[in-house]
């Protein structure tokens, strides 16, 4: 099914692209960033010296994103493009005629530089609108060929002239991201860490406690939960300890996770479930004392705005994602499974095993692990 999905997809762009297009005065490069929340936050501060760059200063520059993090660029990265194609990716799989559509019109620019710099690349999302684009230099990154199937090897065989590679494994996304500007643009890159100038976001959405800390229990995927009791039994010790308050975040998505911690929760709890945009949440982690979250999105946010990090992991995609290096983000706390931590310990393993996505359950991460993290972190008061 899903090949034969793969050969409709791959006619719907072909019937996008046919046609002569006409010639447009000038040079246009396209950037293409498609993938989720973590991923745009450990790349965009490293658009700006892409379209700052001598080797593109003579070129209209145009940006392809998810729409998801729609309000995040056009806080803080709007200004360096001169024109945005928003991709619904939900509607782009299963909508054929939205499919068309966007392809149709990415084709029409005429660009002659497309910029991919995803790692993780999708034949079916941003290598199929590189295709699409049809431009005659196209930068892009050796791919992780973890989540490509058997029948699609190959399929982006000269797609890109200019790839970039770096071999070791494993490498701190965002190192890797600035590695990737620093061989498109040619110059080395200044840009030491994700941190966003908390002086630019906007004032709390709502009023909150002097003192509070923020719990993330939802996630897209269900493979990526952790026990509501553990969050409950975690957010008792720092209300029990130091008196702070439980800010609830999340998404409409994430209500039965939400709804099951302000149940079980029993003191002061604050929920802001869909009352909060991404800079809002910015604003929120900014002045929260913490965050404890699984593995999600809510984590890069929080380390970008200096909130200390508590995050249930796995193991899965280990040093790529989590840990922040210190030097990135010193307050960034990775809890994994005991087990799971003990195998970290061997560097052979650590590439042979957990270089990739794992299936070891989250639920693994005892509550009283993390609260002798916070322990460690925040000494009783009391």
């Amino acid at each position: 099914m899903k090949r034969l999905k793969g050969i409709i997809y791959d006619c719907i762009r072909w019937l996008a692209t046919i046609g002569a297009r006409k010639t447009l005065p000038g040079n246009k490069l396209l950037i293409i960033r498609v993938d989720e929340i973590g991923d745009y936050i450990l790349w965009h501060k490293f658009l700006k010296e892409i379209a700052t760059s001598e080797r593109f200063k003579d070129h209209e520059i145009h940006f392809c994103g998810n729409q998801s993090w729609r309000s995040l660029f056009n806080e803080f990265d709007t200004k360096w493009v001169s024109r945005v194609f928003w991709l619904d990716k939900t509607r782009f799989k299963k909508e054929i005629g939205y499919r068309y559509t966007f392809l149709k019109q990415i084709c029409k620019q005429e660009y002659d530089v497309v910029i991919n710099p995803t790692f993780s690349r999708d034949k079916r999302y941003d290598d199929s609108i590189v295709k699409a684009a049809k431009a005659a230099d196209n930068y892009g990154m050796v791919a992780n060929q973890e989540s490509v199937q058997p029948y699609e090897k190959g399929y982006d065989k000269d797609l890109y002239n200019h790839l970039f590679d770096h071999a070791e494994r494993p490498i701190f996304e965002f190192f890797r991201n600035r590695m990737f500007t620093e061989f498109v643009t040619g110059k080395k890159s200044v840009i030491a860490d994700t941190k966003i100038d908390t002086t630019l976001l906007t004032e709390l959405p709502v009023e909150l406690p002097e003192k509070y800390f923020v719990v993330f229990p939802g996630s897209r995927s269900n493979k990526r939960i952790w026990p509501t009791e553990n969050f409950v039994l975690a957010g008792h010790y720092l209300f029990d300890t130091h008196g702070w308050t439980a800010v609830v975040c999340g998404t409409a998505s994430d209500a039965a996770y939400i709804d099951a911690f302000c149940e079980q929760y029993k003191q002061p709890c604050i929920n802001l479930m869909s009352k909060t945009s991404l800079t809002d949440m910015l604003a929120v982690f900014a002045k929260a004392t913490c965050l404890l979250s699984v593995d999600t999105g809510s984590v890069h946010l929080a380390a970008a705005v200096g909130c200390p990090v508590f995050g249930i992991f796995n193991g899965s995609q280990y040093k790529r994602f989590a840990p922040y290096p210190q030097q990135v983000a010193a307050e960034f706390y990775a809890i994994y499974p005991d087990p799971v931590e003990e195998e970290l310990k061997n560097d052979a393993l650590v590439k042979q095993k957990y270089e990739f996505v794992i299936d070891a359950p989250y639920a693994g991460v005892r509550a009283e692990k993390v609260i002798l993290a916070l322990s460690k972190r925040y000494p009783s008061e009391r």
